[in-house]
């Protein structure tokens, strides 16, 4: 069995290392495996709290330097010409060479500087902000005065604010005839605080006061955030000192600037010439401001990510040496890990490596430890069978050394999700699609893409298979948008009998067979559903019982792989039974359903019998012959098959118990007689053991679940198959449905534009209903049949994944997904 080794198969062979490296080679040496990435260290200091361990200063001091770095990466995204000159990812950056000591210079001596600047801008841009609304209330507020005529200067009228607003010839009160002084508040605020705030002012005052507002036309920058905000002027006037410091108190709750505003318009006048003065000396010496920043910026984003990149190396490479156990006397650290068995030699020749690079007198020793801990499982995948693989890991990880549901599910997952998207016309759309991602993969490969984005991209593959798995079996269907496609002509002939007053018309069969697929001529048939759900119906039960045999025989590589006489004993009481039992009932029933296809009933002019009740029959009536059968003899290998089923029951549920005490027994006995147990096999599939208690009970309770799992989930794991024929009628239905429905129908109609919405209409739906929908109806269905149909047959799915040590996942950023 050769074509079974390959690590996709099966899991590589691990094995449990232990590395003795010297102190001042430590580091060095876990950079060079962490290139490599083939160790899985594990915690020999899992009861050491993490603020005790030997390297826990470096990781703090490396965790401040990634913050600083953190916060000129913030700086450079602020800017966005500086923006595009970061590159997409860390793994194409060169390395730096510089030492940490000068790097954390560096990034103190840029920090500092950065928020010094940063705070001067801050202060240069909030007194600019002031002085620009300062601007703008000036204006408004002589826009105001001079909006009412009784502010205006003129002969007997005061020249101030203060004045009466209401004219003589008003219906006033005599006081305010007399002339009422009216204080006022002017100031800027946010305009979506506007209507609170006036809503806030009416009610305190209790509607004794006047408001004016307008809004700025230019947006002001926030000085903290930068970014724009709309602002709006505003002035209250009111009568009386309480009512003044009311209003005050409500605008700094409101988060209001209050400015001083001259009430005489020749003073506005002069305090806006000096204000419009300010403002242009300000704005030149904020401009300098943000050049100097801009150029200290520049000057960090060519190093930007490369000190990055230094700086998380160092990170992981000081946090997995706190994994490491530290042997005081011999001054060296001690590790353990798992590695792939086939590359022991790639360790080693990283160890010289790293001692020569560090300049170390004693080598680095690797030694291999057995072990009887389960190692981690670690399949080898490239970027075609990853996107399978992390299916199958979806639903657990598989157990070492046991077969790999991928293999099968790289061809079986898409050609099931076909035979219910089965459609020559939306396989094509979906294959643009695909194809579209898989031209992007260069350009998008390693960026954070937005989740709805990044799920289709990483299974584009997948999709690129099931979209050709679609076109083929909608080849099969004959079908392309629901329409039938005549390629090679219908192999019915229409003939006509036109001699009788009612001219009638059939369809002849000729002798020719349409080469591929079904005929055009059942689509509108009007027994087409009669056809197509019984032709659907029985190739669900073929594909379910033939992928439910193929899981049943990737149980029997699993027992093949195991050690020791529970080899032999679950090939017997397990695989065979299970075999007969599945093929005895439900591979009949298939073998009937493809008799019943290639024996011409019709010919002989007999009534082909019925599957479903031959089967019922078979179990109610055992022994007995129906009236018409599908060969000689079929009523004698009816009893034999069921005889078959209902001892394999047995056979399963009671026999491998026994076996398991008497093998227990023995191993008691030989540890008795002073006979050493077999040495650990590391490509061996080992499922677990009993230790020195042996329950009988409880293994044969497990084995009781067992057999009614098995012999439940034949019948309902059958049955489910069917949401293949569900969902491929489905489909095709809803499709006819939109095509004539929504399209041919406004075509019918005459009017070209309602032709071209009906065209839009239908493509929309198309798109959203049977493209994003049904696709993803499909996707889950074939998901469930290839989880709970096929891997509980025979996967255990209860492995560790292997995660190593590596400086490409670390840069990439998939450790922190883990």
């Amino acid at each position: 069995m050769s074509f079974l080794r390959p690590s996709i198969w099966r899991s590589s062979p691990m094995q449990m290392v232990q590395l003795f490296v010297q102190i001042e080679a430590a580091h060095d040496t876990v950079d060079e495996l962490g290139k490599l990435g083939l160790i899985q260290f594990l915690d020999d200091n899992e009861h050491v709290n993490l603020f005790q361990r030997n390297f826990v200063n470096e990781v703090k001091r490396c965790d401040d330097m990634e913050k600083k770095l953190k916060f000129f990466e913030d700086q450079v995204k602020k800017e966005p010409k500086l923006q595009k000159l970061l590159p997409d990812n860390m793994l194409s950056v060169a390395d730096d060479d510089s030492q940490m000591d000068e790097l954390e210079g560096r990034f103190d001596e840029l920090e500092s500087e950065l928020k010094q600047v940063n705070a001067n801008q801050e202060t240069l841009q909030r007194n600019y902000n002031e002085l620009i609304q300062l601007r703008h209330v000036l204006t408004k507020d002589s826009v105001f005065f001079q909006e009412n005529p009784n502010l205006i200067e003129g002969e007997g009228h005061e020249h101030s604010a203060r004045s009466p607003l209401l004219a003589e010839d008003q219906h006033v009160s005599e006081v305010a005839k007399q002339g009422v002084k009216l204080g006022f508040i002017t100031g800027v605020m946010n305009t979506d605080k506007m209507p609170q705030f006036q809503r806030s002012l009416w009610r305190t005052t209790r509607g004794n006061n006047y408001v004016k507002d307008a809004r700025i036309e230019e947006e002001i920058i926030d000085p903290q955030t930068g970014e724009e905000t709309s602002k709006t002027v505003f002035i209250v006037f009111f009568q009386g000192e309480r009512l003044q410091q009311k209003i005050k108190k409500i605008c700094e709750s409101f988060g209001a600037n209050i400015y001083d505003c001259p009430d005489n318009s020749f003073e506005r006048s002069n305090l806006l010439q000096k204000v419009t003065v300010r403002i242009t000396d300000l704005y030149e010496v904020l401009q300098r401001s943000k050049d100097h920043k801009r150029q200290t910026l520049a000057g960090i984003v060519p190093r930007l990510y490369s000190w990055k990149k230094k700086v998380l190396l160092e990170k992981s490479i000081y946090h997995t040496m706190n994994l490491f156990d530290y042997d005081v006397g011999r001054k060296c650290l001690i590790a353990k890990g798992w590695t792939p068995k086939d590359k022991i030699e790639e360790i080693q020749l990283a160890l010289r490596t790293a001692t020569t690079r560090s300049g170390a007198l004693v080598p680095s020793v690797l030694s291999i430890i057995k072990t009887e801990g389960s190692p981690p499982t670690h399949f080898e995948t490239n970027k075609y069978t990853s996107s399978f693989q992390e299916i199958v890991n979806a639903y657990g990880i598989a157990h070492y050394r046991e077969v790999n549901p991928a293999v099968l599910t790289i061809v079986t997952f898409p050609f099931l999700f076909g035979v219910m998207f089965g459609d020559v016309g939306h396989g094509a759309l979906l294959l643009i699609s695909a194809l579209g991602l898989i031209s992007l993969e260069k350009k998008l490969a390693g960026k954070k893409l937005n989740e709805l984005i990044q799920m289709p991209f990483d299974g584009r593959y997948v999709l690129f298979l099931m979209s050709l798995f679609s076109i083929y079996v909608g080849f099969i269907y004959n079908e392309c948008f629901s329409i039938p496609m005549n390629i090679f002509g219908s192999q019915y002939t229409l003939v006509g009998n036109s001699n009788t007053s009612t001219p009638t018309y059939d369809y002849i069969h000729t002798d020719r067979v349409y080469p591929v697929g079904v005929d055009p001529l059942w689509k509108g048939a009007p027994n087409e559903l009669v056809y197509y759900n019984s032709f659907k119906m029985k190739l669900s039960i073929i594909f379910g019982v033939v992928q439910m045999s193929v899981g049943i025989c990737f149980s029997l590589l699993n027992y093949l792989n195991q050690k020791g006489p529970i080899k032999i004993v679950n090939i017997l009481t397990q695989f065979i039974p299970q075999m007969i039992f599945l093929w005895a009932i439900f591979g009949y029933m298939s073998i009937l359903i493809i008799l019943k296809w290639v024996v011409p009933y019709r010919q002989e002019l007999i009534d082909p019998p019925f599957i479903l009740p031959t089967i019922i029959a078979m179990f109610l009536s055992p022994g007995g012959t129906p009236e018409v059968t599908f060969f000689s003899g079929q009523g004698a290998v009816q009893t034999a098959l069921l005889f078959l089923a209902l001892i394999s029951i047995p056979v399963m549920l009671i026999i491998k118990p026994l076996f398991m005490k008497r093998f227990h027994f023995q191993e008691v006995e030989r540890k008795k007689l002073g006979h050493h147990e077999e040495e650990h096999d590391d490509e061996a599939l080992y499922t677990g053991h009993h230790g020195e208690e042996f329950e009988m009970g409880e293994v044969f309770v497990h084995q009781v679940i067992h057999t009614i799992e098995f012999v439940l989930g034949a019948v309902s794991n059958t049955a489910s198959y069917l949401r293949l024929w569900a969902l491929s009628l489905a489909h095709s239905e809803l499709s006819s449905v939109f095509w004539e429905r929504i399209l041919i129908g406004q075509i019918e109609s005459g009017n070209p534009f309602m032709a071209f919405i009906g065209f839009g209409a239908w493509l929309g739906a198309s798109v959203a209903v049977l493209l994003l929908m049904e696709s993803l109806s499909a996707f889950l269905h074939a998901l469930r049949l290839h989880w709970v149909e096929f891997q509980n047959k025979f996967y255990i799915g209860d492995g560790v994944r292997f995660i190593p040590y590596s400086a490409t996942r670390v840069l990439s950023g998939s450790e922190d997904d883990e």
